[in-house]
């Protein structure tokens, strides 16, 4: 462009009124359409690509199609493939996507759960099923990924930069899975599998085996015309998790509160008090799909997608804990003291006069997961028309139940060792907590309760329909696509609490004989520590239930109703800069209305009150992705878009505690939700670039750069009053007061790169065909801090995250050993309460293997084996805290988690057909 009309721009953009004006983003998105396009790429054709004649299968099948899905996107992508029906890489749909370049999971009871991407918590991402959002059964929008079986998902798609087509895109990334269409294959085909399953950790608890199994089974078929195909899949799962389990509960020098530790230098830090148990859980999730898929003619094309998922977690969990502080009246003598990182750290001690308590803890979760889609293309003249309706529904049921015993007296906690790095203290306690005729159902602690009960319920449905028109074009501009989406969103969480106290006036009983079981072994804390064993259900008949105390309910009880409407349009783009460029130009306008139900804690009735409240929004969503094919097989990238991902849903809530009016300058305040909470908003731009020098066999390096405009904080804002309860004498001056809560703030910037590839072996030598490697590496960094507090990470940002996967495969044989890396990060976790609590989480390795053998021919043509072990190293999972001052402390350099959850053995083989 002339610089003269550059300058005549410029005058007419300056005469805009402000308001009017185009965004940054989208006024680079325009500019790089006006450029000149005056040549049309030329597509390459099939015949000048020089095809393999060798058919490969297995893992290097799958290597092979997911490049082959990153190679040819418009947008930065990354892919996994299913090796086969019903056969993904890993044993876990997570495990499988946390293995693509700049993506980790976070173990879940030894399980990977969520996925981050690029660095980012797991909130700021979405997670799709065949294109469509999905609900969880989580506190939040974040999706369990060990809900889904990997034995029906047969793609999975991760868009680190947006596609205007999607029905709904994340701030870090959005990542769809898929499954199958019938009609794809040529052929009818069915694959059975079965697995066993042992944890290595064998039964730590007597009613919870160590073993389990899995088996799936799916089958596609198409009628002789081709024009309708169905496919089913069922796979069940029976795993076993057993957990040691090690906690610090925190680390202080209580003298310079004034209230010194008994027998402790008053110059030392000392633990405050421990917790360690045996945790066994069994999974039971019974997966079902199905999909209906038709195509009578050339121009209609329709498809019907059903998932179902039934998931029951049973845990029992015996734990021994033990407050240590000065207000527990606990006495120290013989302390012994070392330095870490300048710090005086008490390291061994003798402790008397504590009130250890043996906890039994039973926990019972019901999972339900229900989804529908229907989906039809129809051809007319030159336009596609598609309509896709949508329905899912989750539900989850929980108990968390525990009961309290121990000594009616108090206990000498013996020679203890406390460590200051990794692994674990260990205790050697007088008491014996395995007999039964010395550990009373009690409450030794005086925490004022014998038991308790919380029961979660979530429910999440969604309801969505999306309405989109297109067609193809000869010249610069190749395609065009517009379309409207509607959404209507539904969740709400309900968790009640009960106490338990025992019958005849708490008066301390022994457990009864018949309800005793083998004690549990927590010896790896400690010279022959064991603890009483029982069936809580059944014991449950000595308490009374009581109503706990209530004035928490307003964070616990909930709900949030969502209607989104977006317009999107697409426009194809083809041309040539010198090099052929094809990408895409999208925009998206999202117009979002949220409401919420909540409870507000009225301190003069001692009850809760109902109340609510809510907003909406405009977003408007530029975006542009271009991808030059510098030579045949060099593609360089680039991505610039503006992102959001909605908040926390259970900062969204309606809901109000601690109210009051300030006796000093008479103003209101509180904390709660925030029902008017908006998303997190940012300014992305991605470049890439990759080289590819055989179907499975490429490199890549990626940069990108998130400038966050609008940020999600814990602040207090003002806040109107007018109509809440005033628990005071006080007349207050305004009804506008201060509510601490989540709220919309100054943003930073969350920036990374990130290098990749794959190589096959072959293309050095037909001697070492079969050998292969995979491996990525990501560096993000943020100048982002949680609640705007410099000692506060962002939530869950990994600074290093990487991969390494070393494969053989040939002449049926098959071996693979994988790595996965992340650097330690800060999370939020629920803590002992149902509350959450920020947790630094220990940077982990962990280790991989399998290997097996395919039948190629003869008899057992179609049977594979495999023999799989996870977490072959059994990396503990590792948490640290900091030594408490009253504040927040970012020098997290003493243990806090340390837990055990043994290698994952499983042996099977599946069968095709």
């Amino acid at each position: 462009m002339p610089v003269h009309q550059l300058r005549a721009a410029g005058r007419a953009f300056a005469s805009i009124p402000a308001r009017q004006r185009l965004t940054p983003v989208a006024a680079v998105c325009v500019g790089l359409l006006c450029l000149p396009m005056p040549t049309q790429a030329q597509a390459q054709s099939a015949g000048d690509q020089k095809l393999d004649t060798v058919t490969v299968s297995g893992f290097r099948a799958s290597l092979e199609s997911s490049i082959s899905t990153k190679r040819n996107a418009d947008a930065i992508v990354e892919a996994i493939s299913a090796e086969d029906i019903g056969k993904l890489p890993d044993v876990s749909i997570a495990d499988a996507i946390s293995r693509l370049p700049g993506l980790t999971a976070q173990r879940v009871a030894g399980r990977s759960s969520v996925i981050s991407i690029r660095g980012m918590a797991p909130r700021y991402g979405v997670t799709l099923l065949n294109g469509r959002e999905i609900v969880s059964t989580g506190d939040n929008r974040s999706v369990e990924y060990d809900q889904f079986p990997s034995e029906l998902i047969n793609a999975a798609t991760v868009y680190k930069t947006p596609d205007a087509s999607l029905s709904a895109q994340g701030l870090s990334g959005t990542i769809n899975m898929k499954t199958l269409r019938p009609l794809d294959f040529g052929s009818s085909r069915a694959v059975v599998g079965a697995r066993l399953e042992r944890n290595s950790n064998g039964a730590l608890n007597p009613e919870i085996s160590g073993m389990g199994n899995r088996l799936s089974a799916s089958y596609v078929t198409q009628s002789a015309d081709r024009t309708f195909g169905a496919a089913v899949g069922f796979a069940h799962l029976d795993s076993p998790s057993q957990e040691k389990h090690y906690k610090s509960w925190w680390w202080a020098n209580t003298n310079n509160w004034g209230s010194p530790l008994a027998g402790v230098p008053t110059d030392a830090v000392a633990l405050q008090g421990f917790e360690l148990g045996a945790a066994s859980s069994r999974q039971k999730r019974d997966g079902l799909m199905g999909v209906l898929e038709y195509k009578p003619n050339a121009n209609l094309h329709g498809t019907v997608d059903l998932y179902y998922s039934k998931f029951d977690q049973t845990e029992a969990r015996r734990t021994v804990m033990s407050d240590m502080s000065t207000w527990s009246g606990a006495v120290w003598t013989n302390a012994q003291t070392s330095y870490v990182n300048g710090d005086k750290i008490v390291t061994r001690a003798d402790v008397t006069n504590a009130t250890p308590v043996a906890l039994t803890t039973y926990n019972k979760r019901q999972d339900d997961i229900r989804a529908v889609g229907w989906n039809n293309e129809l051809k007319l003249a030159d336009w596609k028309l598609v309509s896709d309706l949508s329905w899912s529904k989750a539900k989850r049921d929980e108990q968390n139940a525990e009961v309290e015993a121990g000594s009616k007296s108090r206990v000498d906690l013996g020679p203890d060792h406390f460590v200051t790095g990794d692994g674990r203290s260990t205790f050697q306690p007088v008491f014996d907590f395995s007999d039964p005729k010395s550990a009373y159902l009690t409450d030794p602690a005086n925490w004022g309760r014998d038991g308790r009960s919380q029961f979660p319920k979530v429910r999440d449905e969604l309801k969505a329909l999306k309405l989109s028109a297109g067609r193809n074009f000869e010249g610069w501009m190749n395609s065009f696509e517009a379309g409207l989406d509607y959404s209507e969103r539904d969740k709400s969480m309900n968790r009640t609490e009960v106490y338990y106290n025992l019958k005849n006036n708490r008066t301390p009983v022994l457990i009864p004989s018949n309800l005793l079981r083998t004690p549990t072994d927590l010896s790896f804390a400690g010279s022959n520590i064991h603890m009483v064993n029982f069936d809580l259900p059944s014991v449950l008949g000595l308490y009374d239930a009581v109503p706990a105390s209530t004035d928490q309910a307003p964070g616990r009880i909930w709900s949030v109703h969502e209607k989104v409407t977006a317009g999107h349009a697409k426009l194809g783009l083809e041309f040539d800069w010198g090099v052929p460029v094809h990408g895409t130009l999208g925009l998206r306008v999202v117009h979002a209305q949220q409401y919420s139900n909540g409870l507000l804690w009225n301190p003069k009735t001692s009850a809760s009150d109902p109340t609510s409240g809510g907003t909406s929004y405009t977003d408007t969503l530029p975006s542009i992705n271009l991808s030059a094919d510098v030579t045949p097989n060099t593609i360089v990238r680039f991505g610039l878009a503006k992102v959001l991902a909605r908040p926390n849903m259970e900062d969204m809530r309606a809901g109000f505690s601690g109210i009051s009016v300030s006796s000093n300058d008479r103003t209101w305040s509180a904390s709660g939700g925030n029902a008017k909470l908006e998303p997190w908003r940012a300014d992305a731009v991605d470049l890439s670039a990759e080289h590819y020098f055989s179907k499975r066999s490429y490199v890549a390096a990626a940069a990108f750069h998130k400038h966050i405009r609008n940020f999600v904080y814990s602040q207090s804002i003002p806040f109107d009053f007018t109509g809440f309860p005033n628990p005071t004498t006080y007349t207050p001056i305004s009804n506008i007061g201060l509510l601490s809560t989540q709220a919309n703030g100054h943003g930073g910037m969350i920036a990374g790169t990130e290098l990749s590839g794959s190589l096959d072996a072959g293309l050095i030598s037909p001697a070492v065909d079969g050998i292969g490697m995979s491996f990525s590496y990501a560096n993000t960094r943020s100048s982002l801090h949680e609640d705007n507090n410099l000692n506060n990470p962002l939530d869950g940002l990994s600074g290093v995250v990487s991969n390494f996967v070393l494969y053989y495969e040939r002449d049926g044989f098959s071996a693979r050993i994988g790595s996965r890396h992340r650097s330690a990060f800060v999370t939020t976790v629920r803590g002992t309460f149902g509350e959450n609590v920020p947790s630094m989480i220990s940077a982990e390795t962990i280790l991989d293997g399998q290997v097996g053998y395919s039948f190629e021919t003869g008899a057992f043509k179609g049977l594979s084996l495999t023999l799989q072990i996870n977490n072959l190293q059994d990396r503990p999972y590792r948490t640290r805290v900091g030594i408490s001052t009253g504040a927040k402390d970012p020098n997290a350099t003493l243990p806090e988690r340390y837990t055990s959850y043994g290698r994952q053995f499983l042996l099977g083989g599946t069968y095709k057909f």
